[in-house]
């Protein structure tokens, strides 16, 4: 294995669109789950201020606030806040399916908030975050390498998937239950309080 740079690797990609963003999905901080590589919400609101242009594999990097672990690959083309970086493989050098995470890893998140500069709201740029170092297999073991990561985080989303299911299930069950329950004035209960305590005293 060769040690590698990010920026050897990628690129922040920096086009913008500064038009008509009809139909156009948009991305935000707030879209971002932390430690997740998958992206799975985002916006069509046109109102908003965004600019920064990705395309479908990129890979959006939460660049403020890094300990929030946000990063996850665009299953899309769109627009995206100007805090998220978007960071893009240099295909001959690294495989675009296993950057997603090299990216989304603690080593990089740590890195990252070490170089991040702010108090209140502190952010990391590029320039400095491509200066992360990696060891990096050959093409064909990176291949095999992001297939193995894809199907793991298959597998842990369907598992949370199941669990969050699970959870509502249970809920309405919950929910279920106390409406076939004997509904009583707690006025009725006050009132048998007060004879228990007055037969006491006889």
């Amino acid at each position: 294995m060769a040690t590698v740079r990010l920026g050897d690797i990628a690129i922040e990609a920096k086009s913008s669109n500064k038009g008509d963003k009809t139909g156009i999905r948009i991305v935000g901080l707030e879209h971002l789950t932390p430690s997740n590589v998958t992206l799975s919400s985002w916006n069509e609101d046109t109102e908003n201020t965004f600019t920064k242009e990705f395309s479908k594999g990129d890979v959006l990097f939460g660049r403020r606030r890094a300990y929030l672990k946000k990063a996850a690959v665009a299953p899309f083309d769109g627009i995206c806040s100007g805090d998220i970086t978007v960071i893009r493989a240099i295909e001959d050098k690294v495989d675009p399916d296993l950057l997603p995470f090299i990216i989304q890893n603690d080593f990089l998140f740590d890195f990252a908030v070490g170089k991040s500069a702010g108090s209140l709201s502190p952010r990391v740029k590029w320039t400095r975050l491509k200066e992360f170092a990696i060891e990096l297999p050959s093409m064909p073991e990176q291949s095999k390498l992001a297939e193995t990561l894809w199907s793991i985080n298959e597998t842990k989303n369907a598992y949370e998937d199941l669990i969050n299911k699970t959870d509502e299930l249970v809920k309405s069950q919950f929910i279920e239950m106390f409406k076939k329950c004997n509904r009583e004035k707690l006025g009725d209960y006050i009132l048998q309080v007060r004879v228990f305590h007055i037969n006491q005293r006889i």
